[in-house]
């Protein structure tokens, strides 16, 4: 009786594995994205003095919620091309954000027009450049055609022309994730207009394969060396987040970045697999800002990029697992108009980021560009 009950519960056992692991992973329903994105346009369309506390604190989480909220909008008129009118309404407003106010107060001076004598931060420049992109992707006629052409133009040149092919987030930092949104800005500036800079992304890669990855795995380090910093080794928050702009200008590299981060940095429990901060390392500690708390070395952005990585790399199986983690953790707050999330257990609200990370990375699709554009 006992063996008996052992297989039965070995069946079980195997059956609820095979259900958990099977590539189930969908986009989520049209109706339900737009309320998610009904949410991301009423935060973005506040005034500074209503905005959620969480941004009004850190200029860069303001400055994501833009991006990523832009990002995520552009991936909704792709999967949906009846969304195109919204995306392109919402994208306008959160471009808008990113040249006045705090976030522009934050990176340049806001008196002086945008251009690479008064910005020198790639995490803005890059950043805005990519949403002018999509801008122009989303509506042919963006007025802000000739602002992405000005900023391609000195991104272009001065990426190639820095030491490492990198530019500063901020004076003496320089972090390769930056980066690479900068560089799939000049791909979509290429998609769009026919301009040459996709040469250099390409000429970007074969050079950060060189000099800009991990001599034992290959993946890229999330600091290169300079003469204000050292070297810092691959980050799982960070090549997730490279992962997801590596995309849009080398998707075969993208897929090998993903695979070699999977491999180092992720344990495979079966029903789902989970990904560390830092390569075989299990400390349970506060973190950094990037990180944030580390669980036996385990961060919730490395699960979350990865998540996105994989929707975006058609990795259905672990799409499915990543997306049931994040579920367990969170709950959807719903109105008629807006999906928005809680943290499960708790009465804790999500930040807008939080939010704009999600729906980017569940939506994740390649950026067609339309005939009349090129």
């Amino acid at each position: 009786m006992k063996r008996k009950m052992a297989l039965a519960f070995g069946v079980v056992l195997l059956v609820l594995v095979a259900a958990f692991s099977r590539p189930t992973y969908h986009y989520p329903s049209s109706a339900g994205l737009r309320q998610k994105a009904h949410y991301l346009e009423r935060i973005i369309s506040q005034p500074e003095a209503e905005t959620p506390e969480l941004l009004a604190l850190n200029a860069e989480w303001s400055l994501f919620s833009m991006s990523y909220s832009t990002y995520a909008f552009t991936n909704m008129a792709q999967l949906d091309s009846s969304f195109r009118p919204e995306a392109a309404r919402y994208t306008s407003l959160a471009i808008h954000k990113m040249l006045t106010g705090s976030i522009a107060q934050a990176f340049r001076n806001p008196n002086a027009a945008v251009s690479s004598d008064s910005v020198t931060s790639v995490l803005y420049l890059g950043h805005l450049n990519l949403m002018l992109g999509c801008h122009l992707l989303l509506d042919p006629n963006s007025p802000y055609k000739s602002l992405h052409d000005s900023l391609s133009a000195s991104l272009h040149r001065r990426l190639a022309a820095a030491p490492n092919h990198c530019l500063e987030s901020y004076p003496g930092g320089v972090w390769v994730p930056d980066n690479t949104v900068a560089l799939a800005s000049l791909q979509l500036h290429s998609d769009l207009t026919g301009s040459p800079y996709r040469a250099f992304c390409q000429q970007w890669v074969a050079y950060a394969r060189q000099h800009l990855s991990d001599p034992t795995t290959g993946l890229l380090l999330s600091k290169p060396a300079t003469r204000h910093q050292a070297a810092e080794e691959p980050r799982g928050s960070h090549l997730g987040w490279s992962v997801f702009f590596l995309y849009r200008f080398a998707p075969a590299y993208a897929a090998e970045q993903y695979q070699g981060y999977q491999q180092h940095f992720s344990t495979n429990f079966g029903i789902t697999r989970l990904y560390h901060e830092r390569a075989g390392k299990y400390e349970t500690r506060e973190g950094d800002i990037d990180s944030g708390p580390l669980i036996l070395g385990y961060s919730i952005p490395a699960n979350a990029f990865a998540f996105g990585n994989a929707v975006a790399l058609g990795d259905w199986r672990n799409a499915q697992r990543l997306r049931r983690v994040i579920s367990f953790g969170s709950r959807e707050l719903e109105t008629p108009q807006e999906i928005s999330y809680g943290v499960r257990f708790v009465d804790l609200s999500v930040s807008p980021l939080a939010e704009a990370l999600l729906l980017n990375a569940e939506t994740m699709t390649p950026w067609q560009i339309p005939p009349k554009s090129k």
